[in-house]
Formats: structure tokens, C-alpha cells, sequence
């Protein structure tokens, strides 16, 4: 068994990444075709490592932000306090890939390994500090900059990279036992 001893430093996410908007300018008529891609805002919400089988279409804009491999995607709009700030890795290499306009990016430094701060982002205490900075009443918003003040706990790189593929491996083995079990009925 691994101990670790050194205490983990915390940092404010805004300390150690850049962030960047989704799409802007588009109206319905600019979605579901097109020679590009553009992650939708269920893809953010549902997974803390982003799904290159779940993206929308639209056309190649060299005006918008492009979503690169490692960067973070948080949504920004929900209907509660605890579904909002909702956080998801992305992993693949895609050219030409966007963000929808209800999310914005996040580009970290290097200081985080993307399967840590997959998990790390959605572990409870992240989810608390994020929830308690939604505002709203019917319809819970956050902004970026909000975002980037949450203290985050930065282990080092070995811990993080321990710590991030034991939780990949275990949400990798529970989705394995849930297709089991559909394909079972």
C-alpha cells in the first residue's frame, strides 16, 4: 500500500488555467450540419470524461474557441443549485471541435492530470464550493470567473496520476457491470 506524506497545497483553479467561452453568434440554423464538431451541454453534464460519440454538428467558424485534448468543460446554467458548474475532461483529439454556448472552457497549465481532475471536480467538496456560488431563483447560473476563485486540492503529479486511474478504472468497471446487467434483461 502507497502512503503519502506530504500535505497537498490548495490552489485556486483560476491560479493554475485560462478560460474561454462556447459558441456565440449562432442561431438553430447554424446547428446539425456541417463539417465540424461542437460538444453539447449533456455530453458536459453527464460524464466527468467527455464522450466523443455524443457531439452535435455544426460549420467550421475560425472566430470561435476551439476544445482541445485536456481541456475542462463546465456548464454555467441549470435548473438547481446542485446540478450547476457540472464539469467534464475532454480526452480526444478532434479538429474543429466547439463548445456549446451554455458552457465555457477551461485550459489548465499542466498542473493537474486530466483523469484527476475529472474526478477531483466532481468529488464532493468541489461540488459544495461550486454549488455555493450559483445564483437565481428559477434558473441557477454561474460565472467563469466565479469558477476560477474555488480553492482545489494539487497533490503531485505521481499522487494524482494514482489517485485519477484508480477512479477511472472503478467508473470504468461499474459502467462495464451496468451494460452487463441491461444486456442481461
Amino acid at each position: 500500500m502507497t502512503r503519502f506524506y506530504v500535505s497537498w497545497e490548495q490552489r485556486k483553479l483560476g491560479e493554475l488555467g485560462t478560460t474561454y467561452g462556447g459558441l456565440t453568434g449562432k442561431t438553430k440554423d447554424d446547428f446539425g450540419h456541417g463539417e465540424a464538431r461542437f460538444v453539447p451541454y449533456m455530453n458536459v453534464f453527464d460524464n466527468p470524461i467527455g464522450d466523443p460519440t455524443r457531439l452535435g454538428e455544426v460549420e467550421i467558424d475560425t472566430s470561435q474557441n476551439r476544445v482541445l485534448r485536456g481541456d475542462t468543460l463546465f456548464t454555467v446554467s441549470s435548473e438547481t443549485s446542485e446540478e450547476v458548474g457540472m464539469s467534464s475532461v475532454w480526452l480526444s483529439e478532434l479538429e474543429n471541435l466547439y463548445l456549446n454556448s451554455f458552457c465555457f472552457g477551461y485550459r489548465q497549465n499542466g498542473s493537474f492530470y486530466p483523469y484527476y481532475l475529472a474526478y477531483m471536480l466532481r468529488s464532493h467538496f468541489v461540488r459544495k464550493a461550486i454549488e455555493l456560488l450559483a445564483q437565481g431563483i428559477s434558473r441557477f447560473n454561474i460565472s467563469k470567473g466565479k469558477v476560477m476563485e474555488v480553492e482545489v486540492p494539487v497533490p503531485d503529479m505521481i499522487e494524482q496520476r494514482q489517485i485519477g486511474n484508480f477512479f477511472y478504472q472503478l467508473d470504468s468497471l461499474i459502467t462495464l457491470h451496468q451494460r452487463k446487467r441491461i444486456d442481461m434483461r
